[in-house]
């Protein structure tokens, strides 16, 4: 560790945190002291200790530099120091796209980017250092945040949603031909890459290949039907064996990993079959599919705000005109012992929170609601981890594709600086974090969660309310 005699190199990234989080930054060696540590797995907190961290590395726990007046000292008057949270499954071009896949069709691309705009620096000021964009983005909004130009979390991007014609990612308008067979794209969202449609072998090798040229750190396949979408029943089978096998290989071929978005379990052990190692979504999955998730150490990512009745409180979701009122009511039938089996198996579950298609008002209501109904039906230390370590762990399936090469998602020496200081124990309540039993009957709120008190990301302070 060595005082930052010369921070000029970091004065841009730092300026630009200050100017559009309005909050305080600084640069240099950083030590917080009198804090409680939750390091991202432990079930309890330290007593009282000090962190340093140098630049955007922690540099050490229970330690006291010799020159304290080289660094910047933060007290933290008893709070908890703990990671900053990764959401493993979020679509920042789709956050704030208001009345579903036809809005989003006829958003252009600049009305798309203010969204995305929006919805990570939304993600950011909720603590979440980091997230995993599910589908509709390649790397170029990823960079800019990387390079200090925007404000939010950092990013690994699946590319575009990878789909066969008529499943869960096909997101044209009836009215709109398929371009594999009348050779006119024709799709708004295909022309801005925010979607592959892929039929058969050839087809899938191109759109894996087309998505890391742009840029993924992994692969989303569409694998089963959904919920969010009009042309695929939600018990569909998607792709074949042949299909999957092959994107499969091209994804080894890049040393990083897929994951699918399916629901039951013909569709996830077809998938588990052909490689994948994470499963999003899940929920109807039966008991033996549970127990293979959990033995062969595949991630299972699931969104648990669609398993509740208040659901149909949400503008899109409970309008009985939309098809997909119809499919979340079937899924809610269907979904009925999920959390049963994934407590009684514990398999390697990250945090989901899914959120399309909403207001900036219904997001945080959302937010707060599914950080909220984790803890209530997973524990909160098992919900903790799923938002920090072990969403680390699954960040570093990208293996040399790794966008952000180090540790994620834990408070110990070497690891990436992504820290937050809250109020209270989240151990003992999640409403530290900003937990809210409420859904659509709490009250507005500001981006501010108030017991979030600090959060940094890569040793820069985006908020500070110290």
């Amino acid at each position: 560790m060595k005082p930052l005699t010369n921070p000029s190199a970091r004065i841009g990234r730092t300026a630009l945190a200050v100017l559009l989080s309005g909050a305080c930054s600084a640069w240099g060696d950083v030590l917080f002291d009198n804090v409680r540590v939750w390091d991202g797995i432990s079930t309890a907190l330290t007593e009282p200790t000090t962190v340093l961290v140098d630049e955007n590395t922690i540099a050490g726990i229970g330690v006291t530099p010799s020159d304290r007046d080289a660094v910047t000292v933060i007290d933290g008057e008893g709070r908890t120091l703990m990671p900053g949270l990764i959401d493993s499954h979020v679509h920042l071009t789709h956050t704030f796209a208001g009345p579903g896949v036809q809005g989003l069709e006829a958003m252009t691309w600049e009305e798309i980017g203010a969204i995305t705009v929006a919805s990570a620096r939304e993600h950011l000021m909720n603590g979440f250092t980091t997230v995993r964009d599910m589908g509709g983005m390649s790397a170029g909004f990823k960079r800019h945040i990387d390079n200090g130009l925007l404000v939010g979390p950092r990013i690994y991007p699946a590319g575009g949603y990878i789909t066969q014609t008529s499943g869960h990612g096909d997101m044209r308008l009836r009215s709109q031909p398929n371009p594999q067979i009348t050779g006119v794209q024709y799709s708004n969202l295909e022309r801005l890459g925010i979607l592959r449609i892929a039929d058969g072998v050839p087809a899938v090798l191109t759109a894996v290949r087309e998505n890391f040229a742009g840029g993924a750190a992994y692969i989303k396949i569409h694998a089963g039907g959904g919920v969010a979408s009009e042309k695929d029943p939600l018990h569909t089978l998607q792709y074949t064996p042949a299909e999957l096998q092959a994107a499969n290989e091209a994804v080894r071929n890049w040393d990083t990993y897929w994951t699918v978005h399916s629901y039951y379990s013909h569709s996830t052990n077809q998938a588990i079959d052909a490689g994948a190692k994470c499963i999003d979504h899940g929920q109807l999955i039966d008991e033996e599919t549970m127990a293979r998730i959990a033995r062969e150490g595949i991630f299972l990512s699931a969104n648990l705000g669609g398993m509740s009745p208040d659901l149909f409180k949400h503008p899109y979701f409970g309008n009985p005109a939309n098809p997909s009122y119809h499919k979340a009511r079937q899924f809610q039938e269907d979904a009925s012992e999920f959390v049963a089996l994934a407590n009684k198996y514990q398999p390697k579950r990250v945090f989901n929170s899914d959120i399309v298609f909403s207001s900036r008002e219904f997001f945080r209501q959302h937010m707060d609601y599914e950080k909220y109904i984790s803890g209530q039906w997973f524990g909160n230390q098992n919900t903790l981890v799923g938002m920090t370590s072990r969403g680390g762990e699954l960040a570093q399936l990208t293996g040399k594709l790794n966008p952000y090469p180090g540790k994620l998602g834990v408070i110990e020496e070497g690891a990436l600086a992504d820290i937050l200081l809250v109020d209270g124990n989240p151990l003992e309540d999640l409403a530290a974090i900003g937990a809210h039993p409420g859904w659509f009957e709490a009250p507005e709120r500001s981006e501010d969660v108030t017991s979030i008190r600090l959060i940094m990301k890569d040793g820069v302070i985006y908020k500070n309310t110290l």
